[in-house]
């Protein structure tokens, strides 16, 4: 399996940059995510790696070859969409091999490359069938297989799960994960589901307008935004945010001053982030733990089984908790709670960049 290096990537349709100086080292072997808002350019970014979009400038290496301007035949990868793209008059062996047999492989050989996929998916009684016959999730597992059969040096994925139901979605999560394992293979998948993203992934690669916002795994990206972008766009509910100015020994917010704990200049505007899941009950903190306890009033309370969210208002503004079950009962819709927030768990960013400010 090969690696992918993507080298001051930039891609404009007429006048509008899509990809602002796009510079990404991939591992072999390991399944990366790409992932942000739509129009971010990471579909772009795929579809320049699978050779289906030129560059404008730059140049994409897979393993040691320069494949810039390689057609996507050439290149060794297989790529799935969110479309399954499958021939309605095909039996599914018929499309699993379709492109195998354009190349004039031996039939005896696409018939065992279409069994071992089909076999490894759990679709070997598919195989007779036709498309549709099959249900959605059928349907994208014989789009994978057909990837399969190729035996390429990569695997492209772009929003391959985004046409199934919840339920589906799931599963299907769990079968790639069991076949990128299985398979030892190389591959970026693209996705603006940041749970996808954090479930699957090995690396995250953040992207917005065009540019990387952050590279790293799962828990990097969520426990350590590089940026407010990534902050906001990873966690669901996402991050709270107030507007602070540094004092003299504290950020002065509307819902209170909070210690300091990094050396800023006095005046200086920031942006104070925390999660939803950081907020907790004054009496469930540790005796060591520094915290600033904020009063609240709550106005929605969430059910989702285990865990619920909490709408909540203080000072005007409107901020969201996320509580276990067992603690919602001290919730009443209306009614003024004390929380606290630990001052270890407070993201700051500068107020003009957006970037994150080192404690």
């Amino acid at each position: 399996m090969a690696g992918v290096q993507l080298k001051n990537l930039t891609k404009n349709f007429g006048s509008v940059e899509v990809l602002k100086g796009i510079d990404l080292t991939l591992n072999a072997r390991e399944f990366t995510v790409l992932l942000g808002p739509s129009g971010c350019g990471k579909s772009t970014t795929l579809r320049i790696i699978a050779g289906l979009e030129t560059v404008s400038e730059g140049e994409v290496w897979i393993g040691e070859r320069n494949v810039t301007h390689l057609e996507p035949r050439d290149r060794n990868i297989a790529m799935v969409f969110q479309n399954y793209a499958l021939y309605p008059n095909m039996t599914i062996a018929q499309n699993m091999g379709f492109g195998l047999k354009a190349k004039k492989m031996p039939r005896a050989e696409i018939a065992a490359r279409v069994n071992d996929a089909a076999a490894l998916l759990n679709i070997t009684d598919l195989l007779s069938r036709r498309p549709k016959e099959l249900s959605g999730g059928q349907q994208q597992r014989v789009a994978i297989g057909r990837a399969i059969v190729r035996e390429p040096s990569l695997f492209l994925f772009d929003e391959p799960l985004s046409n199934l139901d919840t339920k589906l979605r799931v599963e299907m999560r769990t079968e790639l994960l069991r076949l990128h394992r299985g398979l030892n293979a190389t591959t970026i998948y693209v996705t603006h589901d940041q749970e996808e993203a954090m479930t699957m992934a090995n690396r995250i690669v953040v992207m917005n307008g065009g540019r990387i916002e952050q590279i790293g795994a799962p828990s990097e990206v969520y426990f350590k935004p590089n940026s407010r972008m990534v902050a906001g766009f990873i966690g669901s509910p996402s991050m709270n945010f107030i507007d602070a100015r540094v004092g003299a020994h504290t950020l002065e917010t509307s819902i209170g001053p909070v210690a300091l704990s990094t050396k800023l200049a006095r005046g200086d505007a920031v942006l104070l982030g925390f999660r939803p899941d950081d907020l907790t009950f004054p009496d469930e903190l540790s005796p060591d733990q520094s915290a600033v306890t904020v009063d609240f009033t709550a106005e929605f309370i969430e059910l989702l089984g285990a865990r619920g969210i909490v709408t909540l208002r203080a000072a005007g503004h409107e901020f969201k908790g996320m509580f276990e079950q067992r603690f919602l009962h001290r919730f009443a819709e209306g009614e003024t709670i004390a929380l606290a927030l630990s001052h270890d768990r407070l993201h700051l960013f500068s107020a003009a960049s957006g970037e994150r400010i080192a404690a």
